[in-house]
């Protein structure tokens, strides 16, 4: 039986394996693809390459210095946790189980896509989903922000502080603060499009333009029909699922599925803690990530010597 296992190899669950291993713990990573999201990258027309996070420098160290150790990681994924008295049985997708005395559990977040032509072939050439991390790159360009929370309002106030226009297209059946909506709205830089459904991306290396049906009480469109913006960058930001799932029986959740953790990332469950997108602090930044991952690898580590 293990130590501790860690479900997820992104920025929290690398710096969470990380530390678990530098503690002497006997420690065994289920681990997808090393590095999680901090590996995206997205382009813009005129510019040069920009990742996703900002500190893949940092993800690089931590993945270097665990993928050689073939015996703390397997490649597969977690399918279920079933606790016993002495610890829980994770079983794996590819057959087989494991056995360990504590999880942590960073398995990130659902991307929710809009599912409509062209998102999916434009995904990284000018299209993206974090527009915080990318504002600066973003100085004097154009940019169109979509999505259905306050998630969206925050990424156009954000990015208005830098770009020469923002267009913020709300979808039908959006919720949001309007107290937000209204700061949105008074901002010089943001046009605001409501009740919006996304038809297509279009463009040609890069995404150029979007597509979408307007709504009747639209004051920015005037009226319903097909409308088409151009722009320089598009970002789809709509609030992404928590990964919660395989422990949704064994912690307690928020209403949205985050997990929730305390200060040093315990969960309601003493011996399963958490750590990056998947808990209720989760904030898409990957050095808040890699802290989080190296606190709940602590907390682990202490729950162990002190065997709480």
């Amino acid at each position: 039986m293990y130590e501790v296992a860690i479900i997820g190899s992104g920025p929290a669950g690398l710096a969470a394996t990380m530390y678990c291993i530098r503690k002497g713990m006997d420690t065994q990573l289920i681990r997808g693809h090393l590095g999680g999201k901090s590996s995206l990258t997205v382009t813009f027309p005129g510019g040069t390459e920009h990742r996703v996070f900002k500190a893949r420098e940092q993800v690089q160290v931590f993945r270097s210095r665990i993928d050689y150790l073939t015996h703390t990681w397997r490649d597969d994924r977690a399918s279920e946790i079933q606790e016993h008295r002495d610890g829980f049985e994770i079983h794996l997708t590819k057959g087989g189980a494991i056995a360990a005395e504590r999880v942590i559990v960073a398995t990130g977040v659902h991307s929710t896509p809009l599912g409509v032509p062209g998102e999916s072939e434009f995904m990284g050439r000018a299209l993206g989903s974090s527009a915080i991390s990318y504002t600066h790159a973003l100085r004097d360009r154009t940019a169109v922000i979509i999505g259905d929370s306050d998630r969206a309002i925050e990424a156009a106030l954000e990015s208005s502080l830098q770009t020469s226009r923002v267009y913020l297209l709300l979808e039908e059946k959006s919720k949001y603060s309007h107290r937000h909506l209204e700061m949105a709205r008074a901002n010089e830089g943001i046009t605001v499009y409501g009740g919006c459904r996304i038809l297509r991306f279009e463009g040609d290396e890069f995404a150029r333009s979007v597509t979408f049906q307007g709504s009747a009480n639209d004051a920015k469109s005037g009226e319903p029909g097909e409308h088409t913006l151009e722009a320089e960058a598009f970002f789809v930001e709509r609030d992404p699922r928590p990964r919660s799932e395989i422990v949704a029986n064994l912690v307690e959740l928020t209403p949205a599925g985050a997990i929730r953790i305390n200060q040093c990332n315990e969960t309601s469950n003493k011996r399963i803690f958490a750590a990056g997108d998947v808990t209720d602090v989760g904030v898409e930044q990957i050095l808040v990530a890699l802290g989080e991952g190296a606190r709940a690898g602590l907390s682990a580590y202490r729950h162990l010597t002190m065997q709480v």
